[in-house]
């Protein structure tokens, strides 16, 4: 093999890894903004209660989606926040938002704190 067929591998080997990467680190970018979104929304209503009463509302009508049949609503799955086709280990990792458990825990505590000041 000559100097330039490495050269080429090392560079295609190098932009996967930095697309791998990169991809990772918007989607973590994506789950942090959906958390800022969260604490924004809360402070500017003031109800931080109101947020996850509508947050849990929303993760259960996801889980009331059928799970047999998926293609009954493959045309409805835009409008879930999380799909109902993901599993749950890969929807964490490949997740462009935060789970909803986690995101109704931080508007609890942040519910607690506005209730003591």
């Amino acid at each position: 093999m000559n100097a330039r067929a490495t050269s080429v591998t090392s560079d295609s080997r190098s932009s996967i890894g930095v697309y791998f990467v990169s991809y990772f680190l918007m989607l973590a970018l994506s789950r942090y903004r959906e958390f800022a979104a969260d604490r924004s929304a809360a402070l500017v209503t003031g109800r931080p209660s109101a947020l996850a009463a509508a947050l849990s509302r929303l993760q259960s009508a996801n889980e009331r989606a059928p799970q047999q049949d998926l293609r009954e609503v493959a045309s409805m799955q835009a409008f879930f926040i999380v799909p109902p086709a993901a599993g749950r280990a890969f929807s964490r990792l490949f997740a462009t938002h935060p789970p909803m458990e986690e995101r109704i825990a931080r508007l609890s505590k942040m519910e607690a704190a506005l209730q003591r000041a």
